[in-house]
């Protein structure tokens, strides 16, 4: 990230967040994105892996993960959390892996922080096995929240980050993994249902319509 941020207190939700919130953030995000029963075989690369909690999501489902970052911050408070290989790198331009390494690349809310959208999936590419997935997440520029948010005087969560600079829209992504070469690209929107308009206690979790959902989850088949 080149902004300057706030290491301990931008990395602090992460490290405090529980076993079991984790389990329900990431198996939430992974059924949504269809891999809620087996994960792709061969080792895991956690691309902007922060603090590590989906290093250990992806520990608790039995498979082999390494994870990447670069902040050398985060990796030493993964490093306190689980047991695994951590390498500090950036996500762009080149990744320090051979290639046909990996069966998996997560890379959740990375990729609207690297310039070039099309050079980091195509790294994710190079370092997959054949037939092996790039599972994403991002915020989605057609989020309702984004038009709704100002009428209630809020700001819409794609905006806080300052270190977002590559946002995308559902249709943008889907051609930036077709032109990376990935098959099969798949998007979906909305993977939080809303809780938070008018009655704002009310328990009930409504999911969004399609395209304009608060988030994407993307998927490509190497």
């Amino acid at each position: 990230m080149s902004t300057k941020i706030d290491e301990t207190s931008y990395f602090a939700p992460q490290v405090s967040k529980s076993d079991r919130k984790i389990a329900v953030q990431y198996r939430r995000m992974f059924t949504f994105g269809g891999l809620a029963k087996r994960l792709p075989a061969g080792p895991v690369l956690d691309v902007g892996c922060g603090a590590g909690p989906g290093l250990r999501y992806i520990r608790s489902r039995g498979a082999t993960a390494i994870g990447a970052d670069p902040s050398i911050y985060a990796l030493r408070e993964a490093a306190k959390l689980i047991q695994v290989d951590l390498v500090q790198m950036d996500a762009a331009p080149r990744f320090p892996f051979a290639d046909q390494t990996f069966g998996m690349v997560l890379a959740n809310e990375v990729i609207e922080h690297v310039p070039d959208g099309v050079e980091f999936l195509l790294e994710c590419a190079r370092v997959l096995k054949p037939s092996g997935m790039v599972f994403l997440t991002t915020p989605n520029l057609w989020d309702i929240r984004r038009v709704l948010a100002p009428l209630v005087g809020k700001v819409w969560s794609g905006d806080t980050d300052p270190t977002h600079i590559n946002l995308y829209t559902p249709w943008r992504l889907r051609q930036d993994l077709k032109t990376a070469g990935f098959q099969q690209p798949r998007i979906k929107t909305g993977f939080k249902p809303i809780r938070w308009l008018p009655p704002h206690r009310n328990p009930l979790a409504i999911p969004y319509p399609p395209l304009i959902g608060n988030g994407m989850v993307a998927t490509g088949v190497r």
